[in-house]
């Protein structure tokens, strides 16, 4: 019995097929010859075809930017990390005028963040650190288009003192503590003060108060057990609150 060859089966052998995820893109050489830029999709090609298919992903990465040694606007020495998120916008730039576009973008990114340190004062920096990644935005931005990149934001990780600067502004939030603290007892104080002073006035209008207060204070004794009270004679007292009503 004669059985024909499964020639389905060898042609499929003589293929290669390709599959570009949608979070990639494909860069079709021909004889090393860059031909076209392949989307999301599944590419078929016969083995003996001269064709090269570099495959990149256009998905965000990060990159953090070690700290970096460098003097303020006033002079102060300081350490700053920041943290660079991009993508490859157009692969075909990044591959044909790039050897490594991650150390580009490293290296664009110190020398923007050096100029955007000297010039602000240290207190611009540590109060408000959106200055410096708005600064290093508007600056590289432009600058990573030109090969390819898109850069998605840039922000601020740490920005390290020396110490005796460090001490320094411990000392002065110690102080700052220390004079709010004294500030509110006084506030306290002169609020009691006010409160005595209008207490004064209304027992000095009003000496019947007084006296019901005294009532009060010495019924309150009495209550306490053991306590002996010895009050002066209801007809005196009679005679003093009518002399009081007076």
């Amino acid at each position: 019995m004669f059985y024909a060859p499964n020639w389905k089966n060898r042609v499929f052998k003589l293929r290669l097929q390709l599959t570009i995820y949608e979070h990639q893109r494909g860069l079709f050489y021909r004889q090393g010859k860059l031909i076209d830029l392949l989307k999301p999709g599944q590419y078929t090609f016969w083995r003996w075809e001269p064709v090269e298919i570099q495959v990149l992903s256009i998905r965000q990465m990060s990159s953090v930017i070690s700290g970096q040694e460098m003097l303020t606007a006033d002079h102060i020495d300081v350490r700053v990390t920041v943290a660079v998120y991009y993508s490859f916008a157009d692969p075909v730039k990044v591959v044909t005028m790039l050897e490594n576009a991650n150390e580009r973008i490293y290296q664009d990114i110190q020398l923007a963040l050096r100029a955007a340190v000297t010039s602000h004062d240290l207190d611009t920096l540590l109060n408000d650190r959106s200055v410096l990644g708005d600064g290093l935005m508007k600056e590289v931005t432009p600058i990573a288009a030109v090969y390819g990149v898109e850069i998605t934001g840039i922000g601020v990780k740490d920005i390290i003192l020396p110490k005796n600067i460090r001490d320094v502004m411990l000392l002065e939030v110690e102080a700052d503590r220390a004079g709010r603290a004294d500030l509110i007892r006084a506030r306290h104080e002169v609020a009691a003060a006010r409160t005595r002073a209008n207490a004064a006035k209304i027992m000095a209008e009003n000496p019947l108060i007084v006296r019901m207060q005294a009532l009060d204070t010495l019924a309150a004794v009495a209550g306490g057990a053991g306590n002996v009270v010895v009050l002066p004679a209801l007809n005196d007292i009679a005679a003093l609150l009518n002399h009081s009503g007076e």
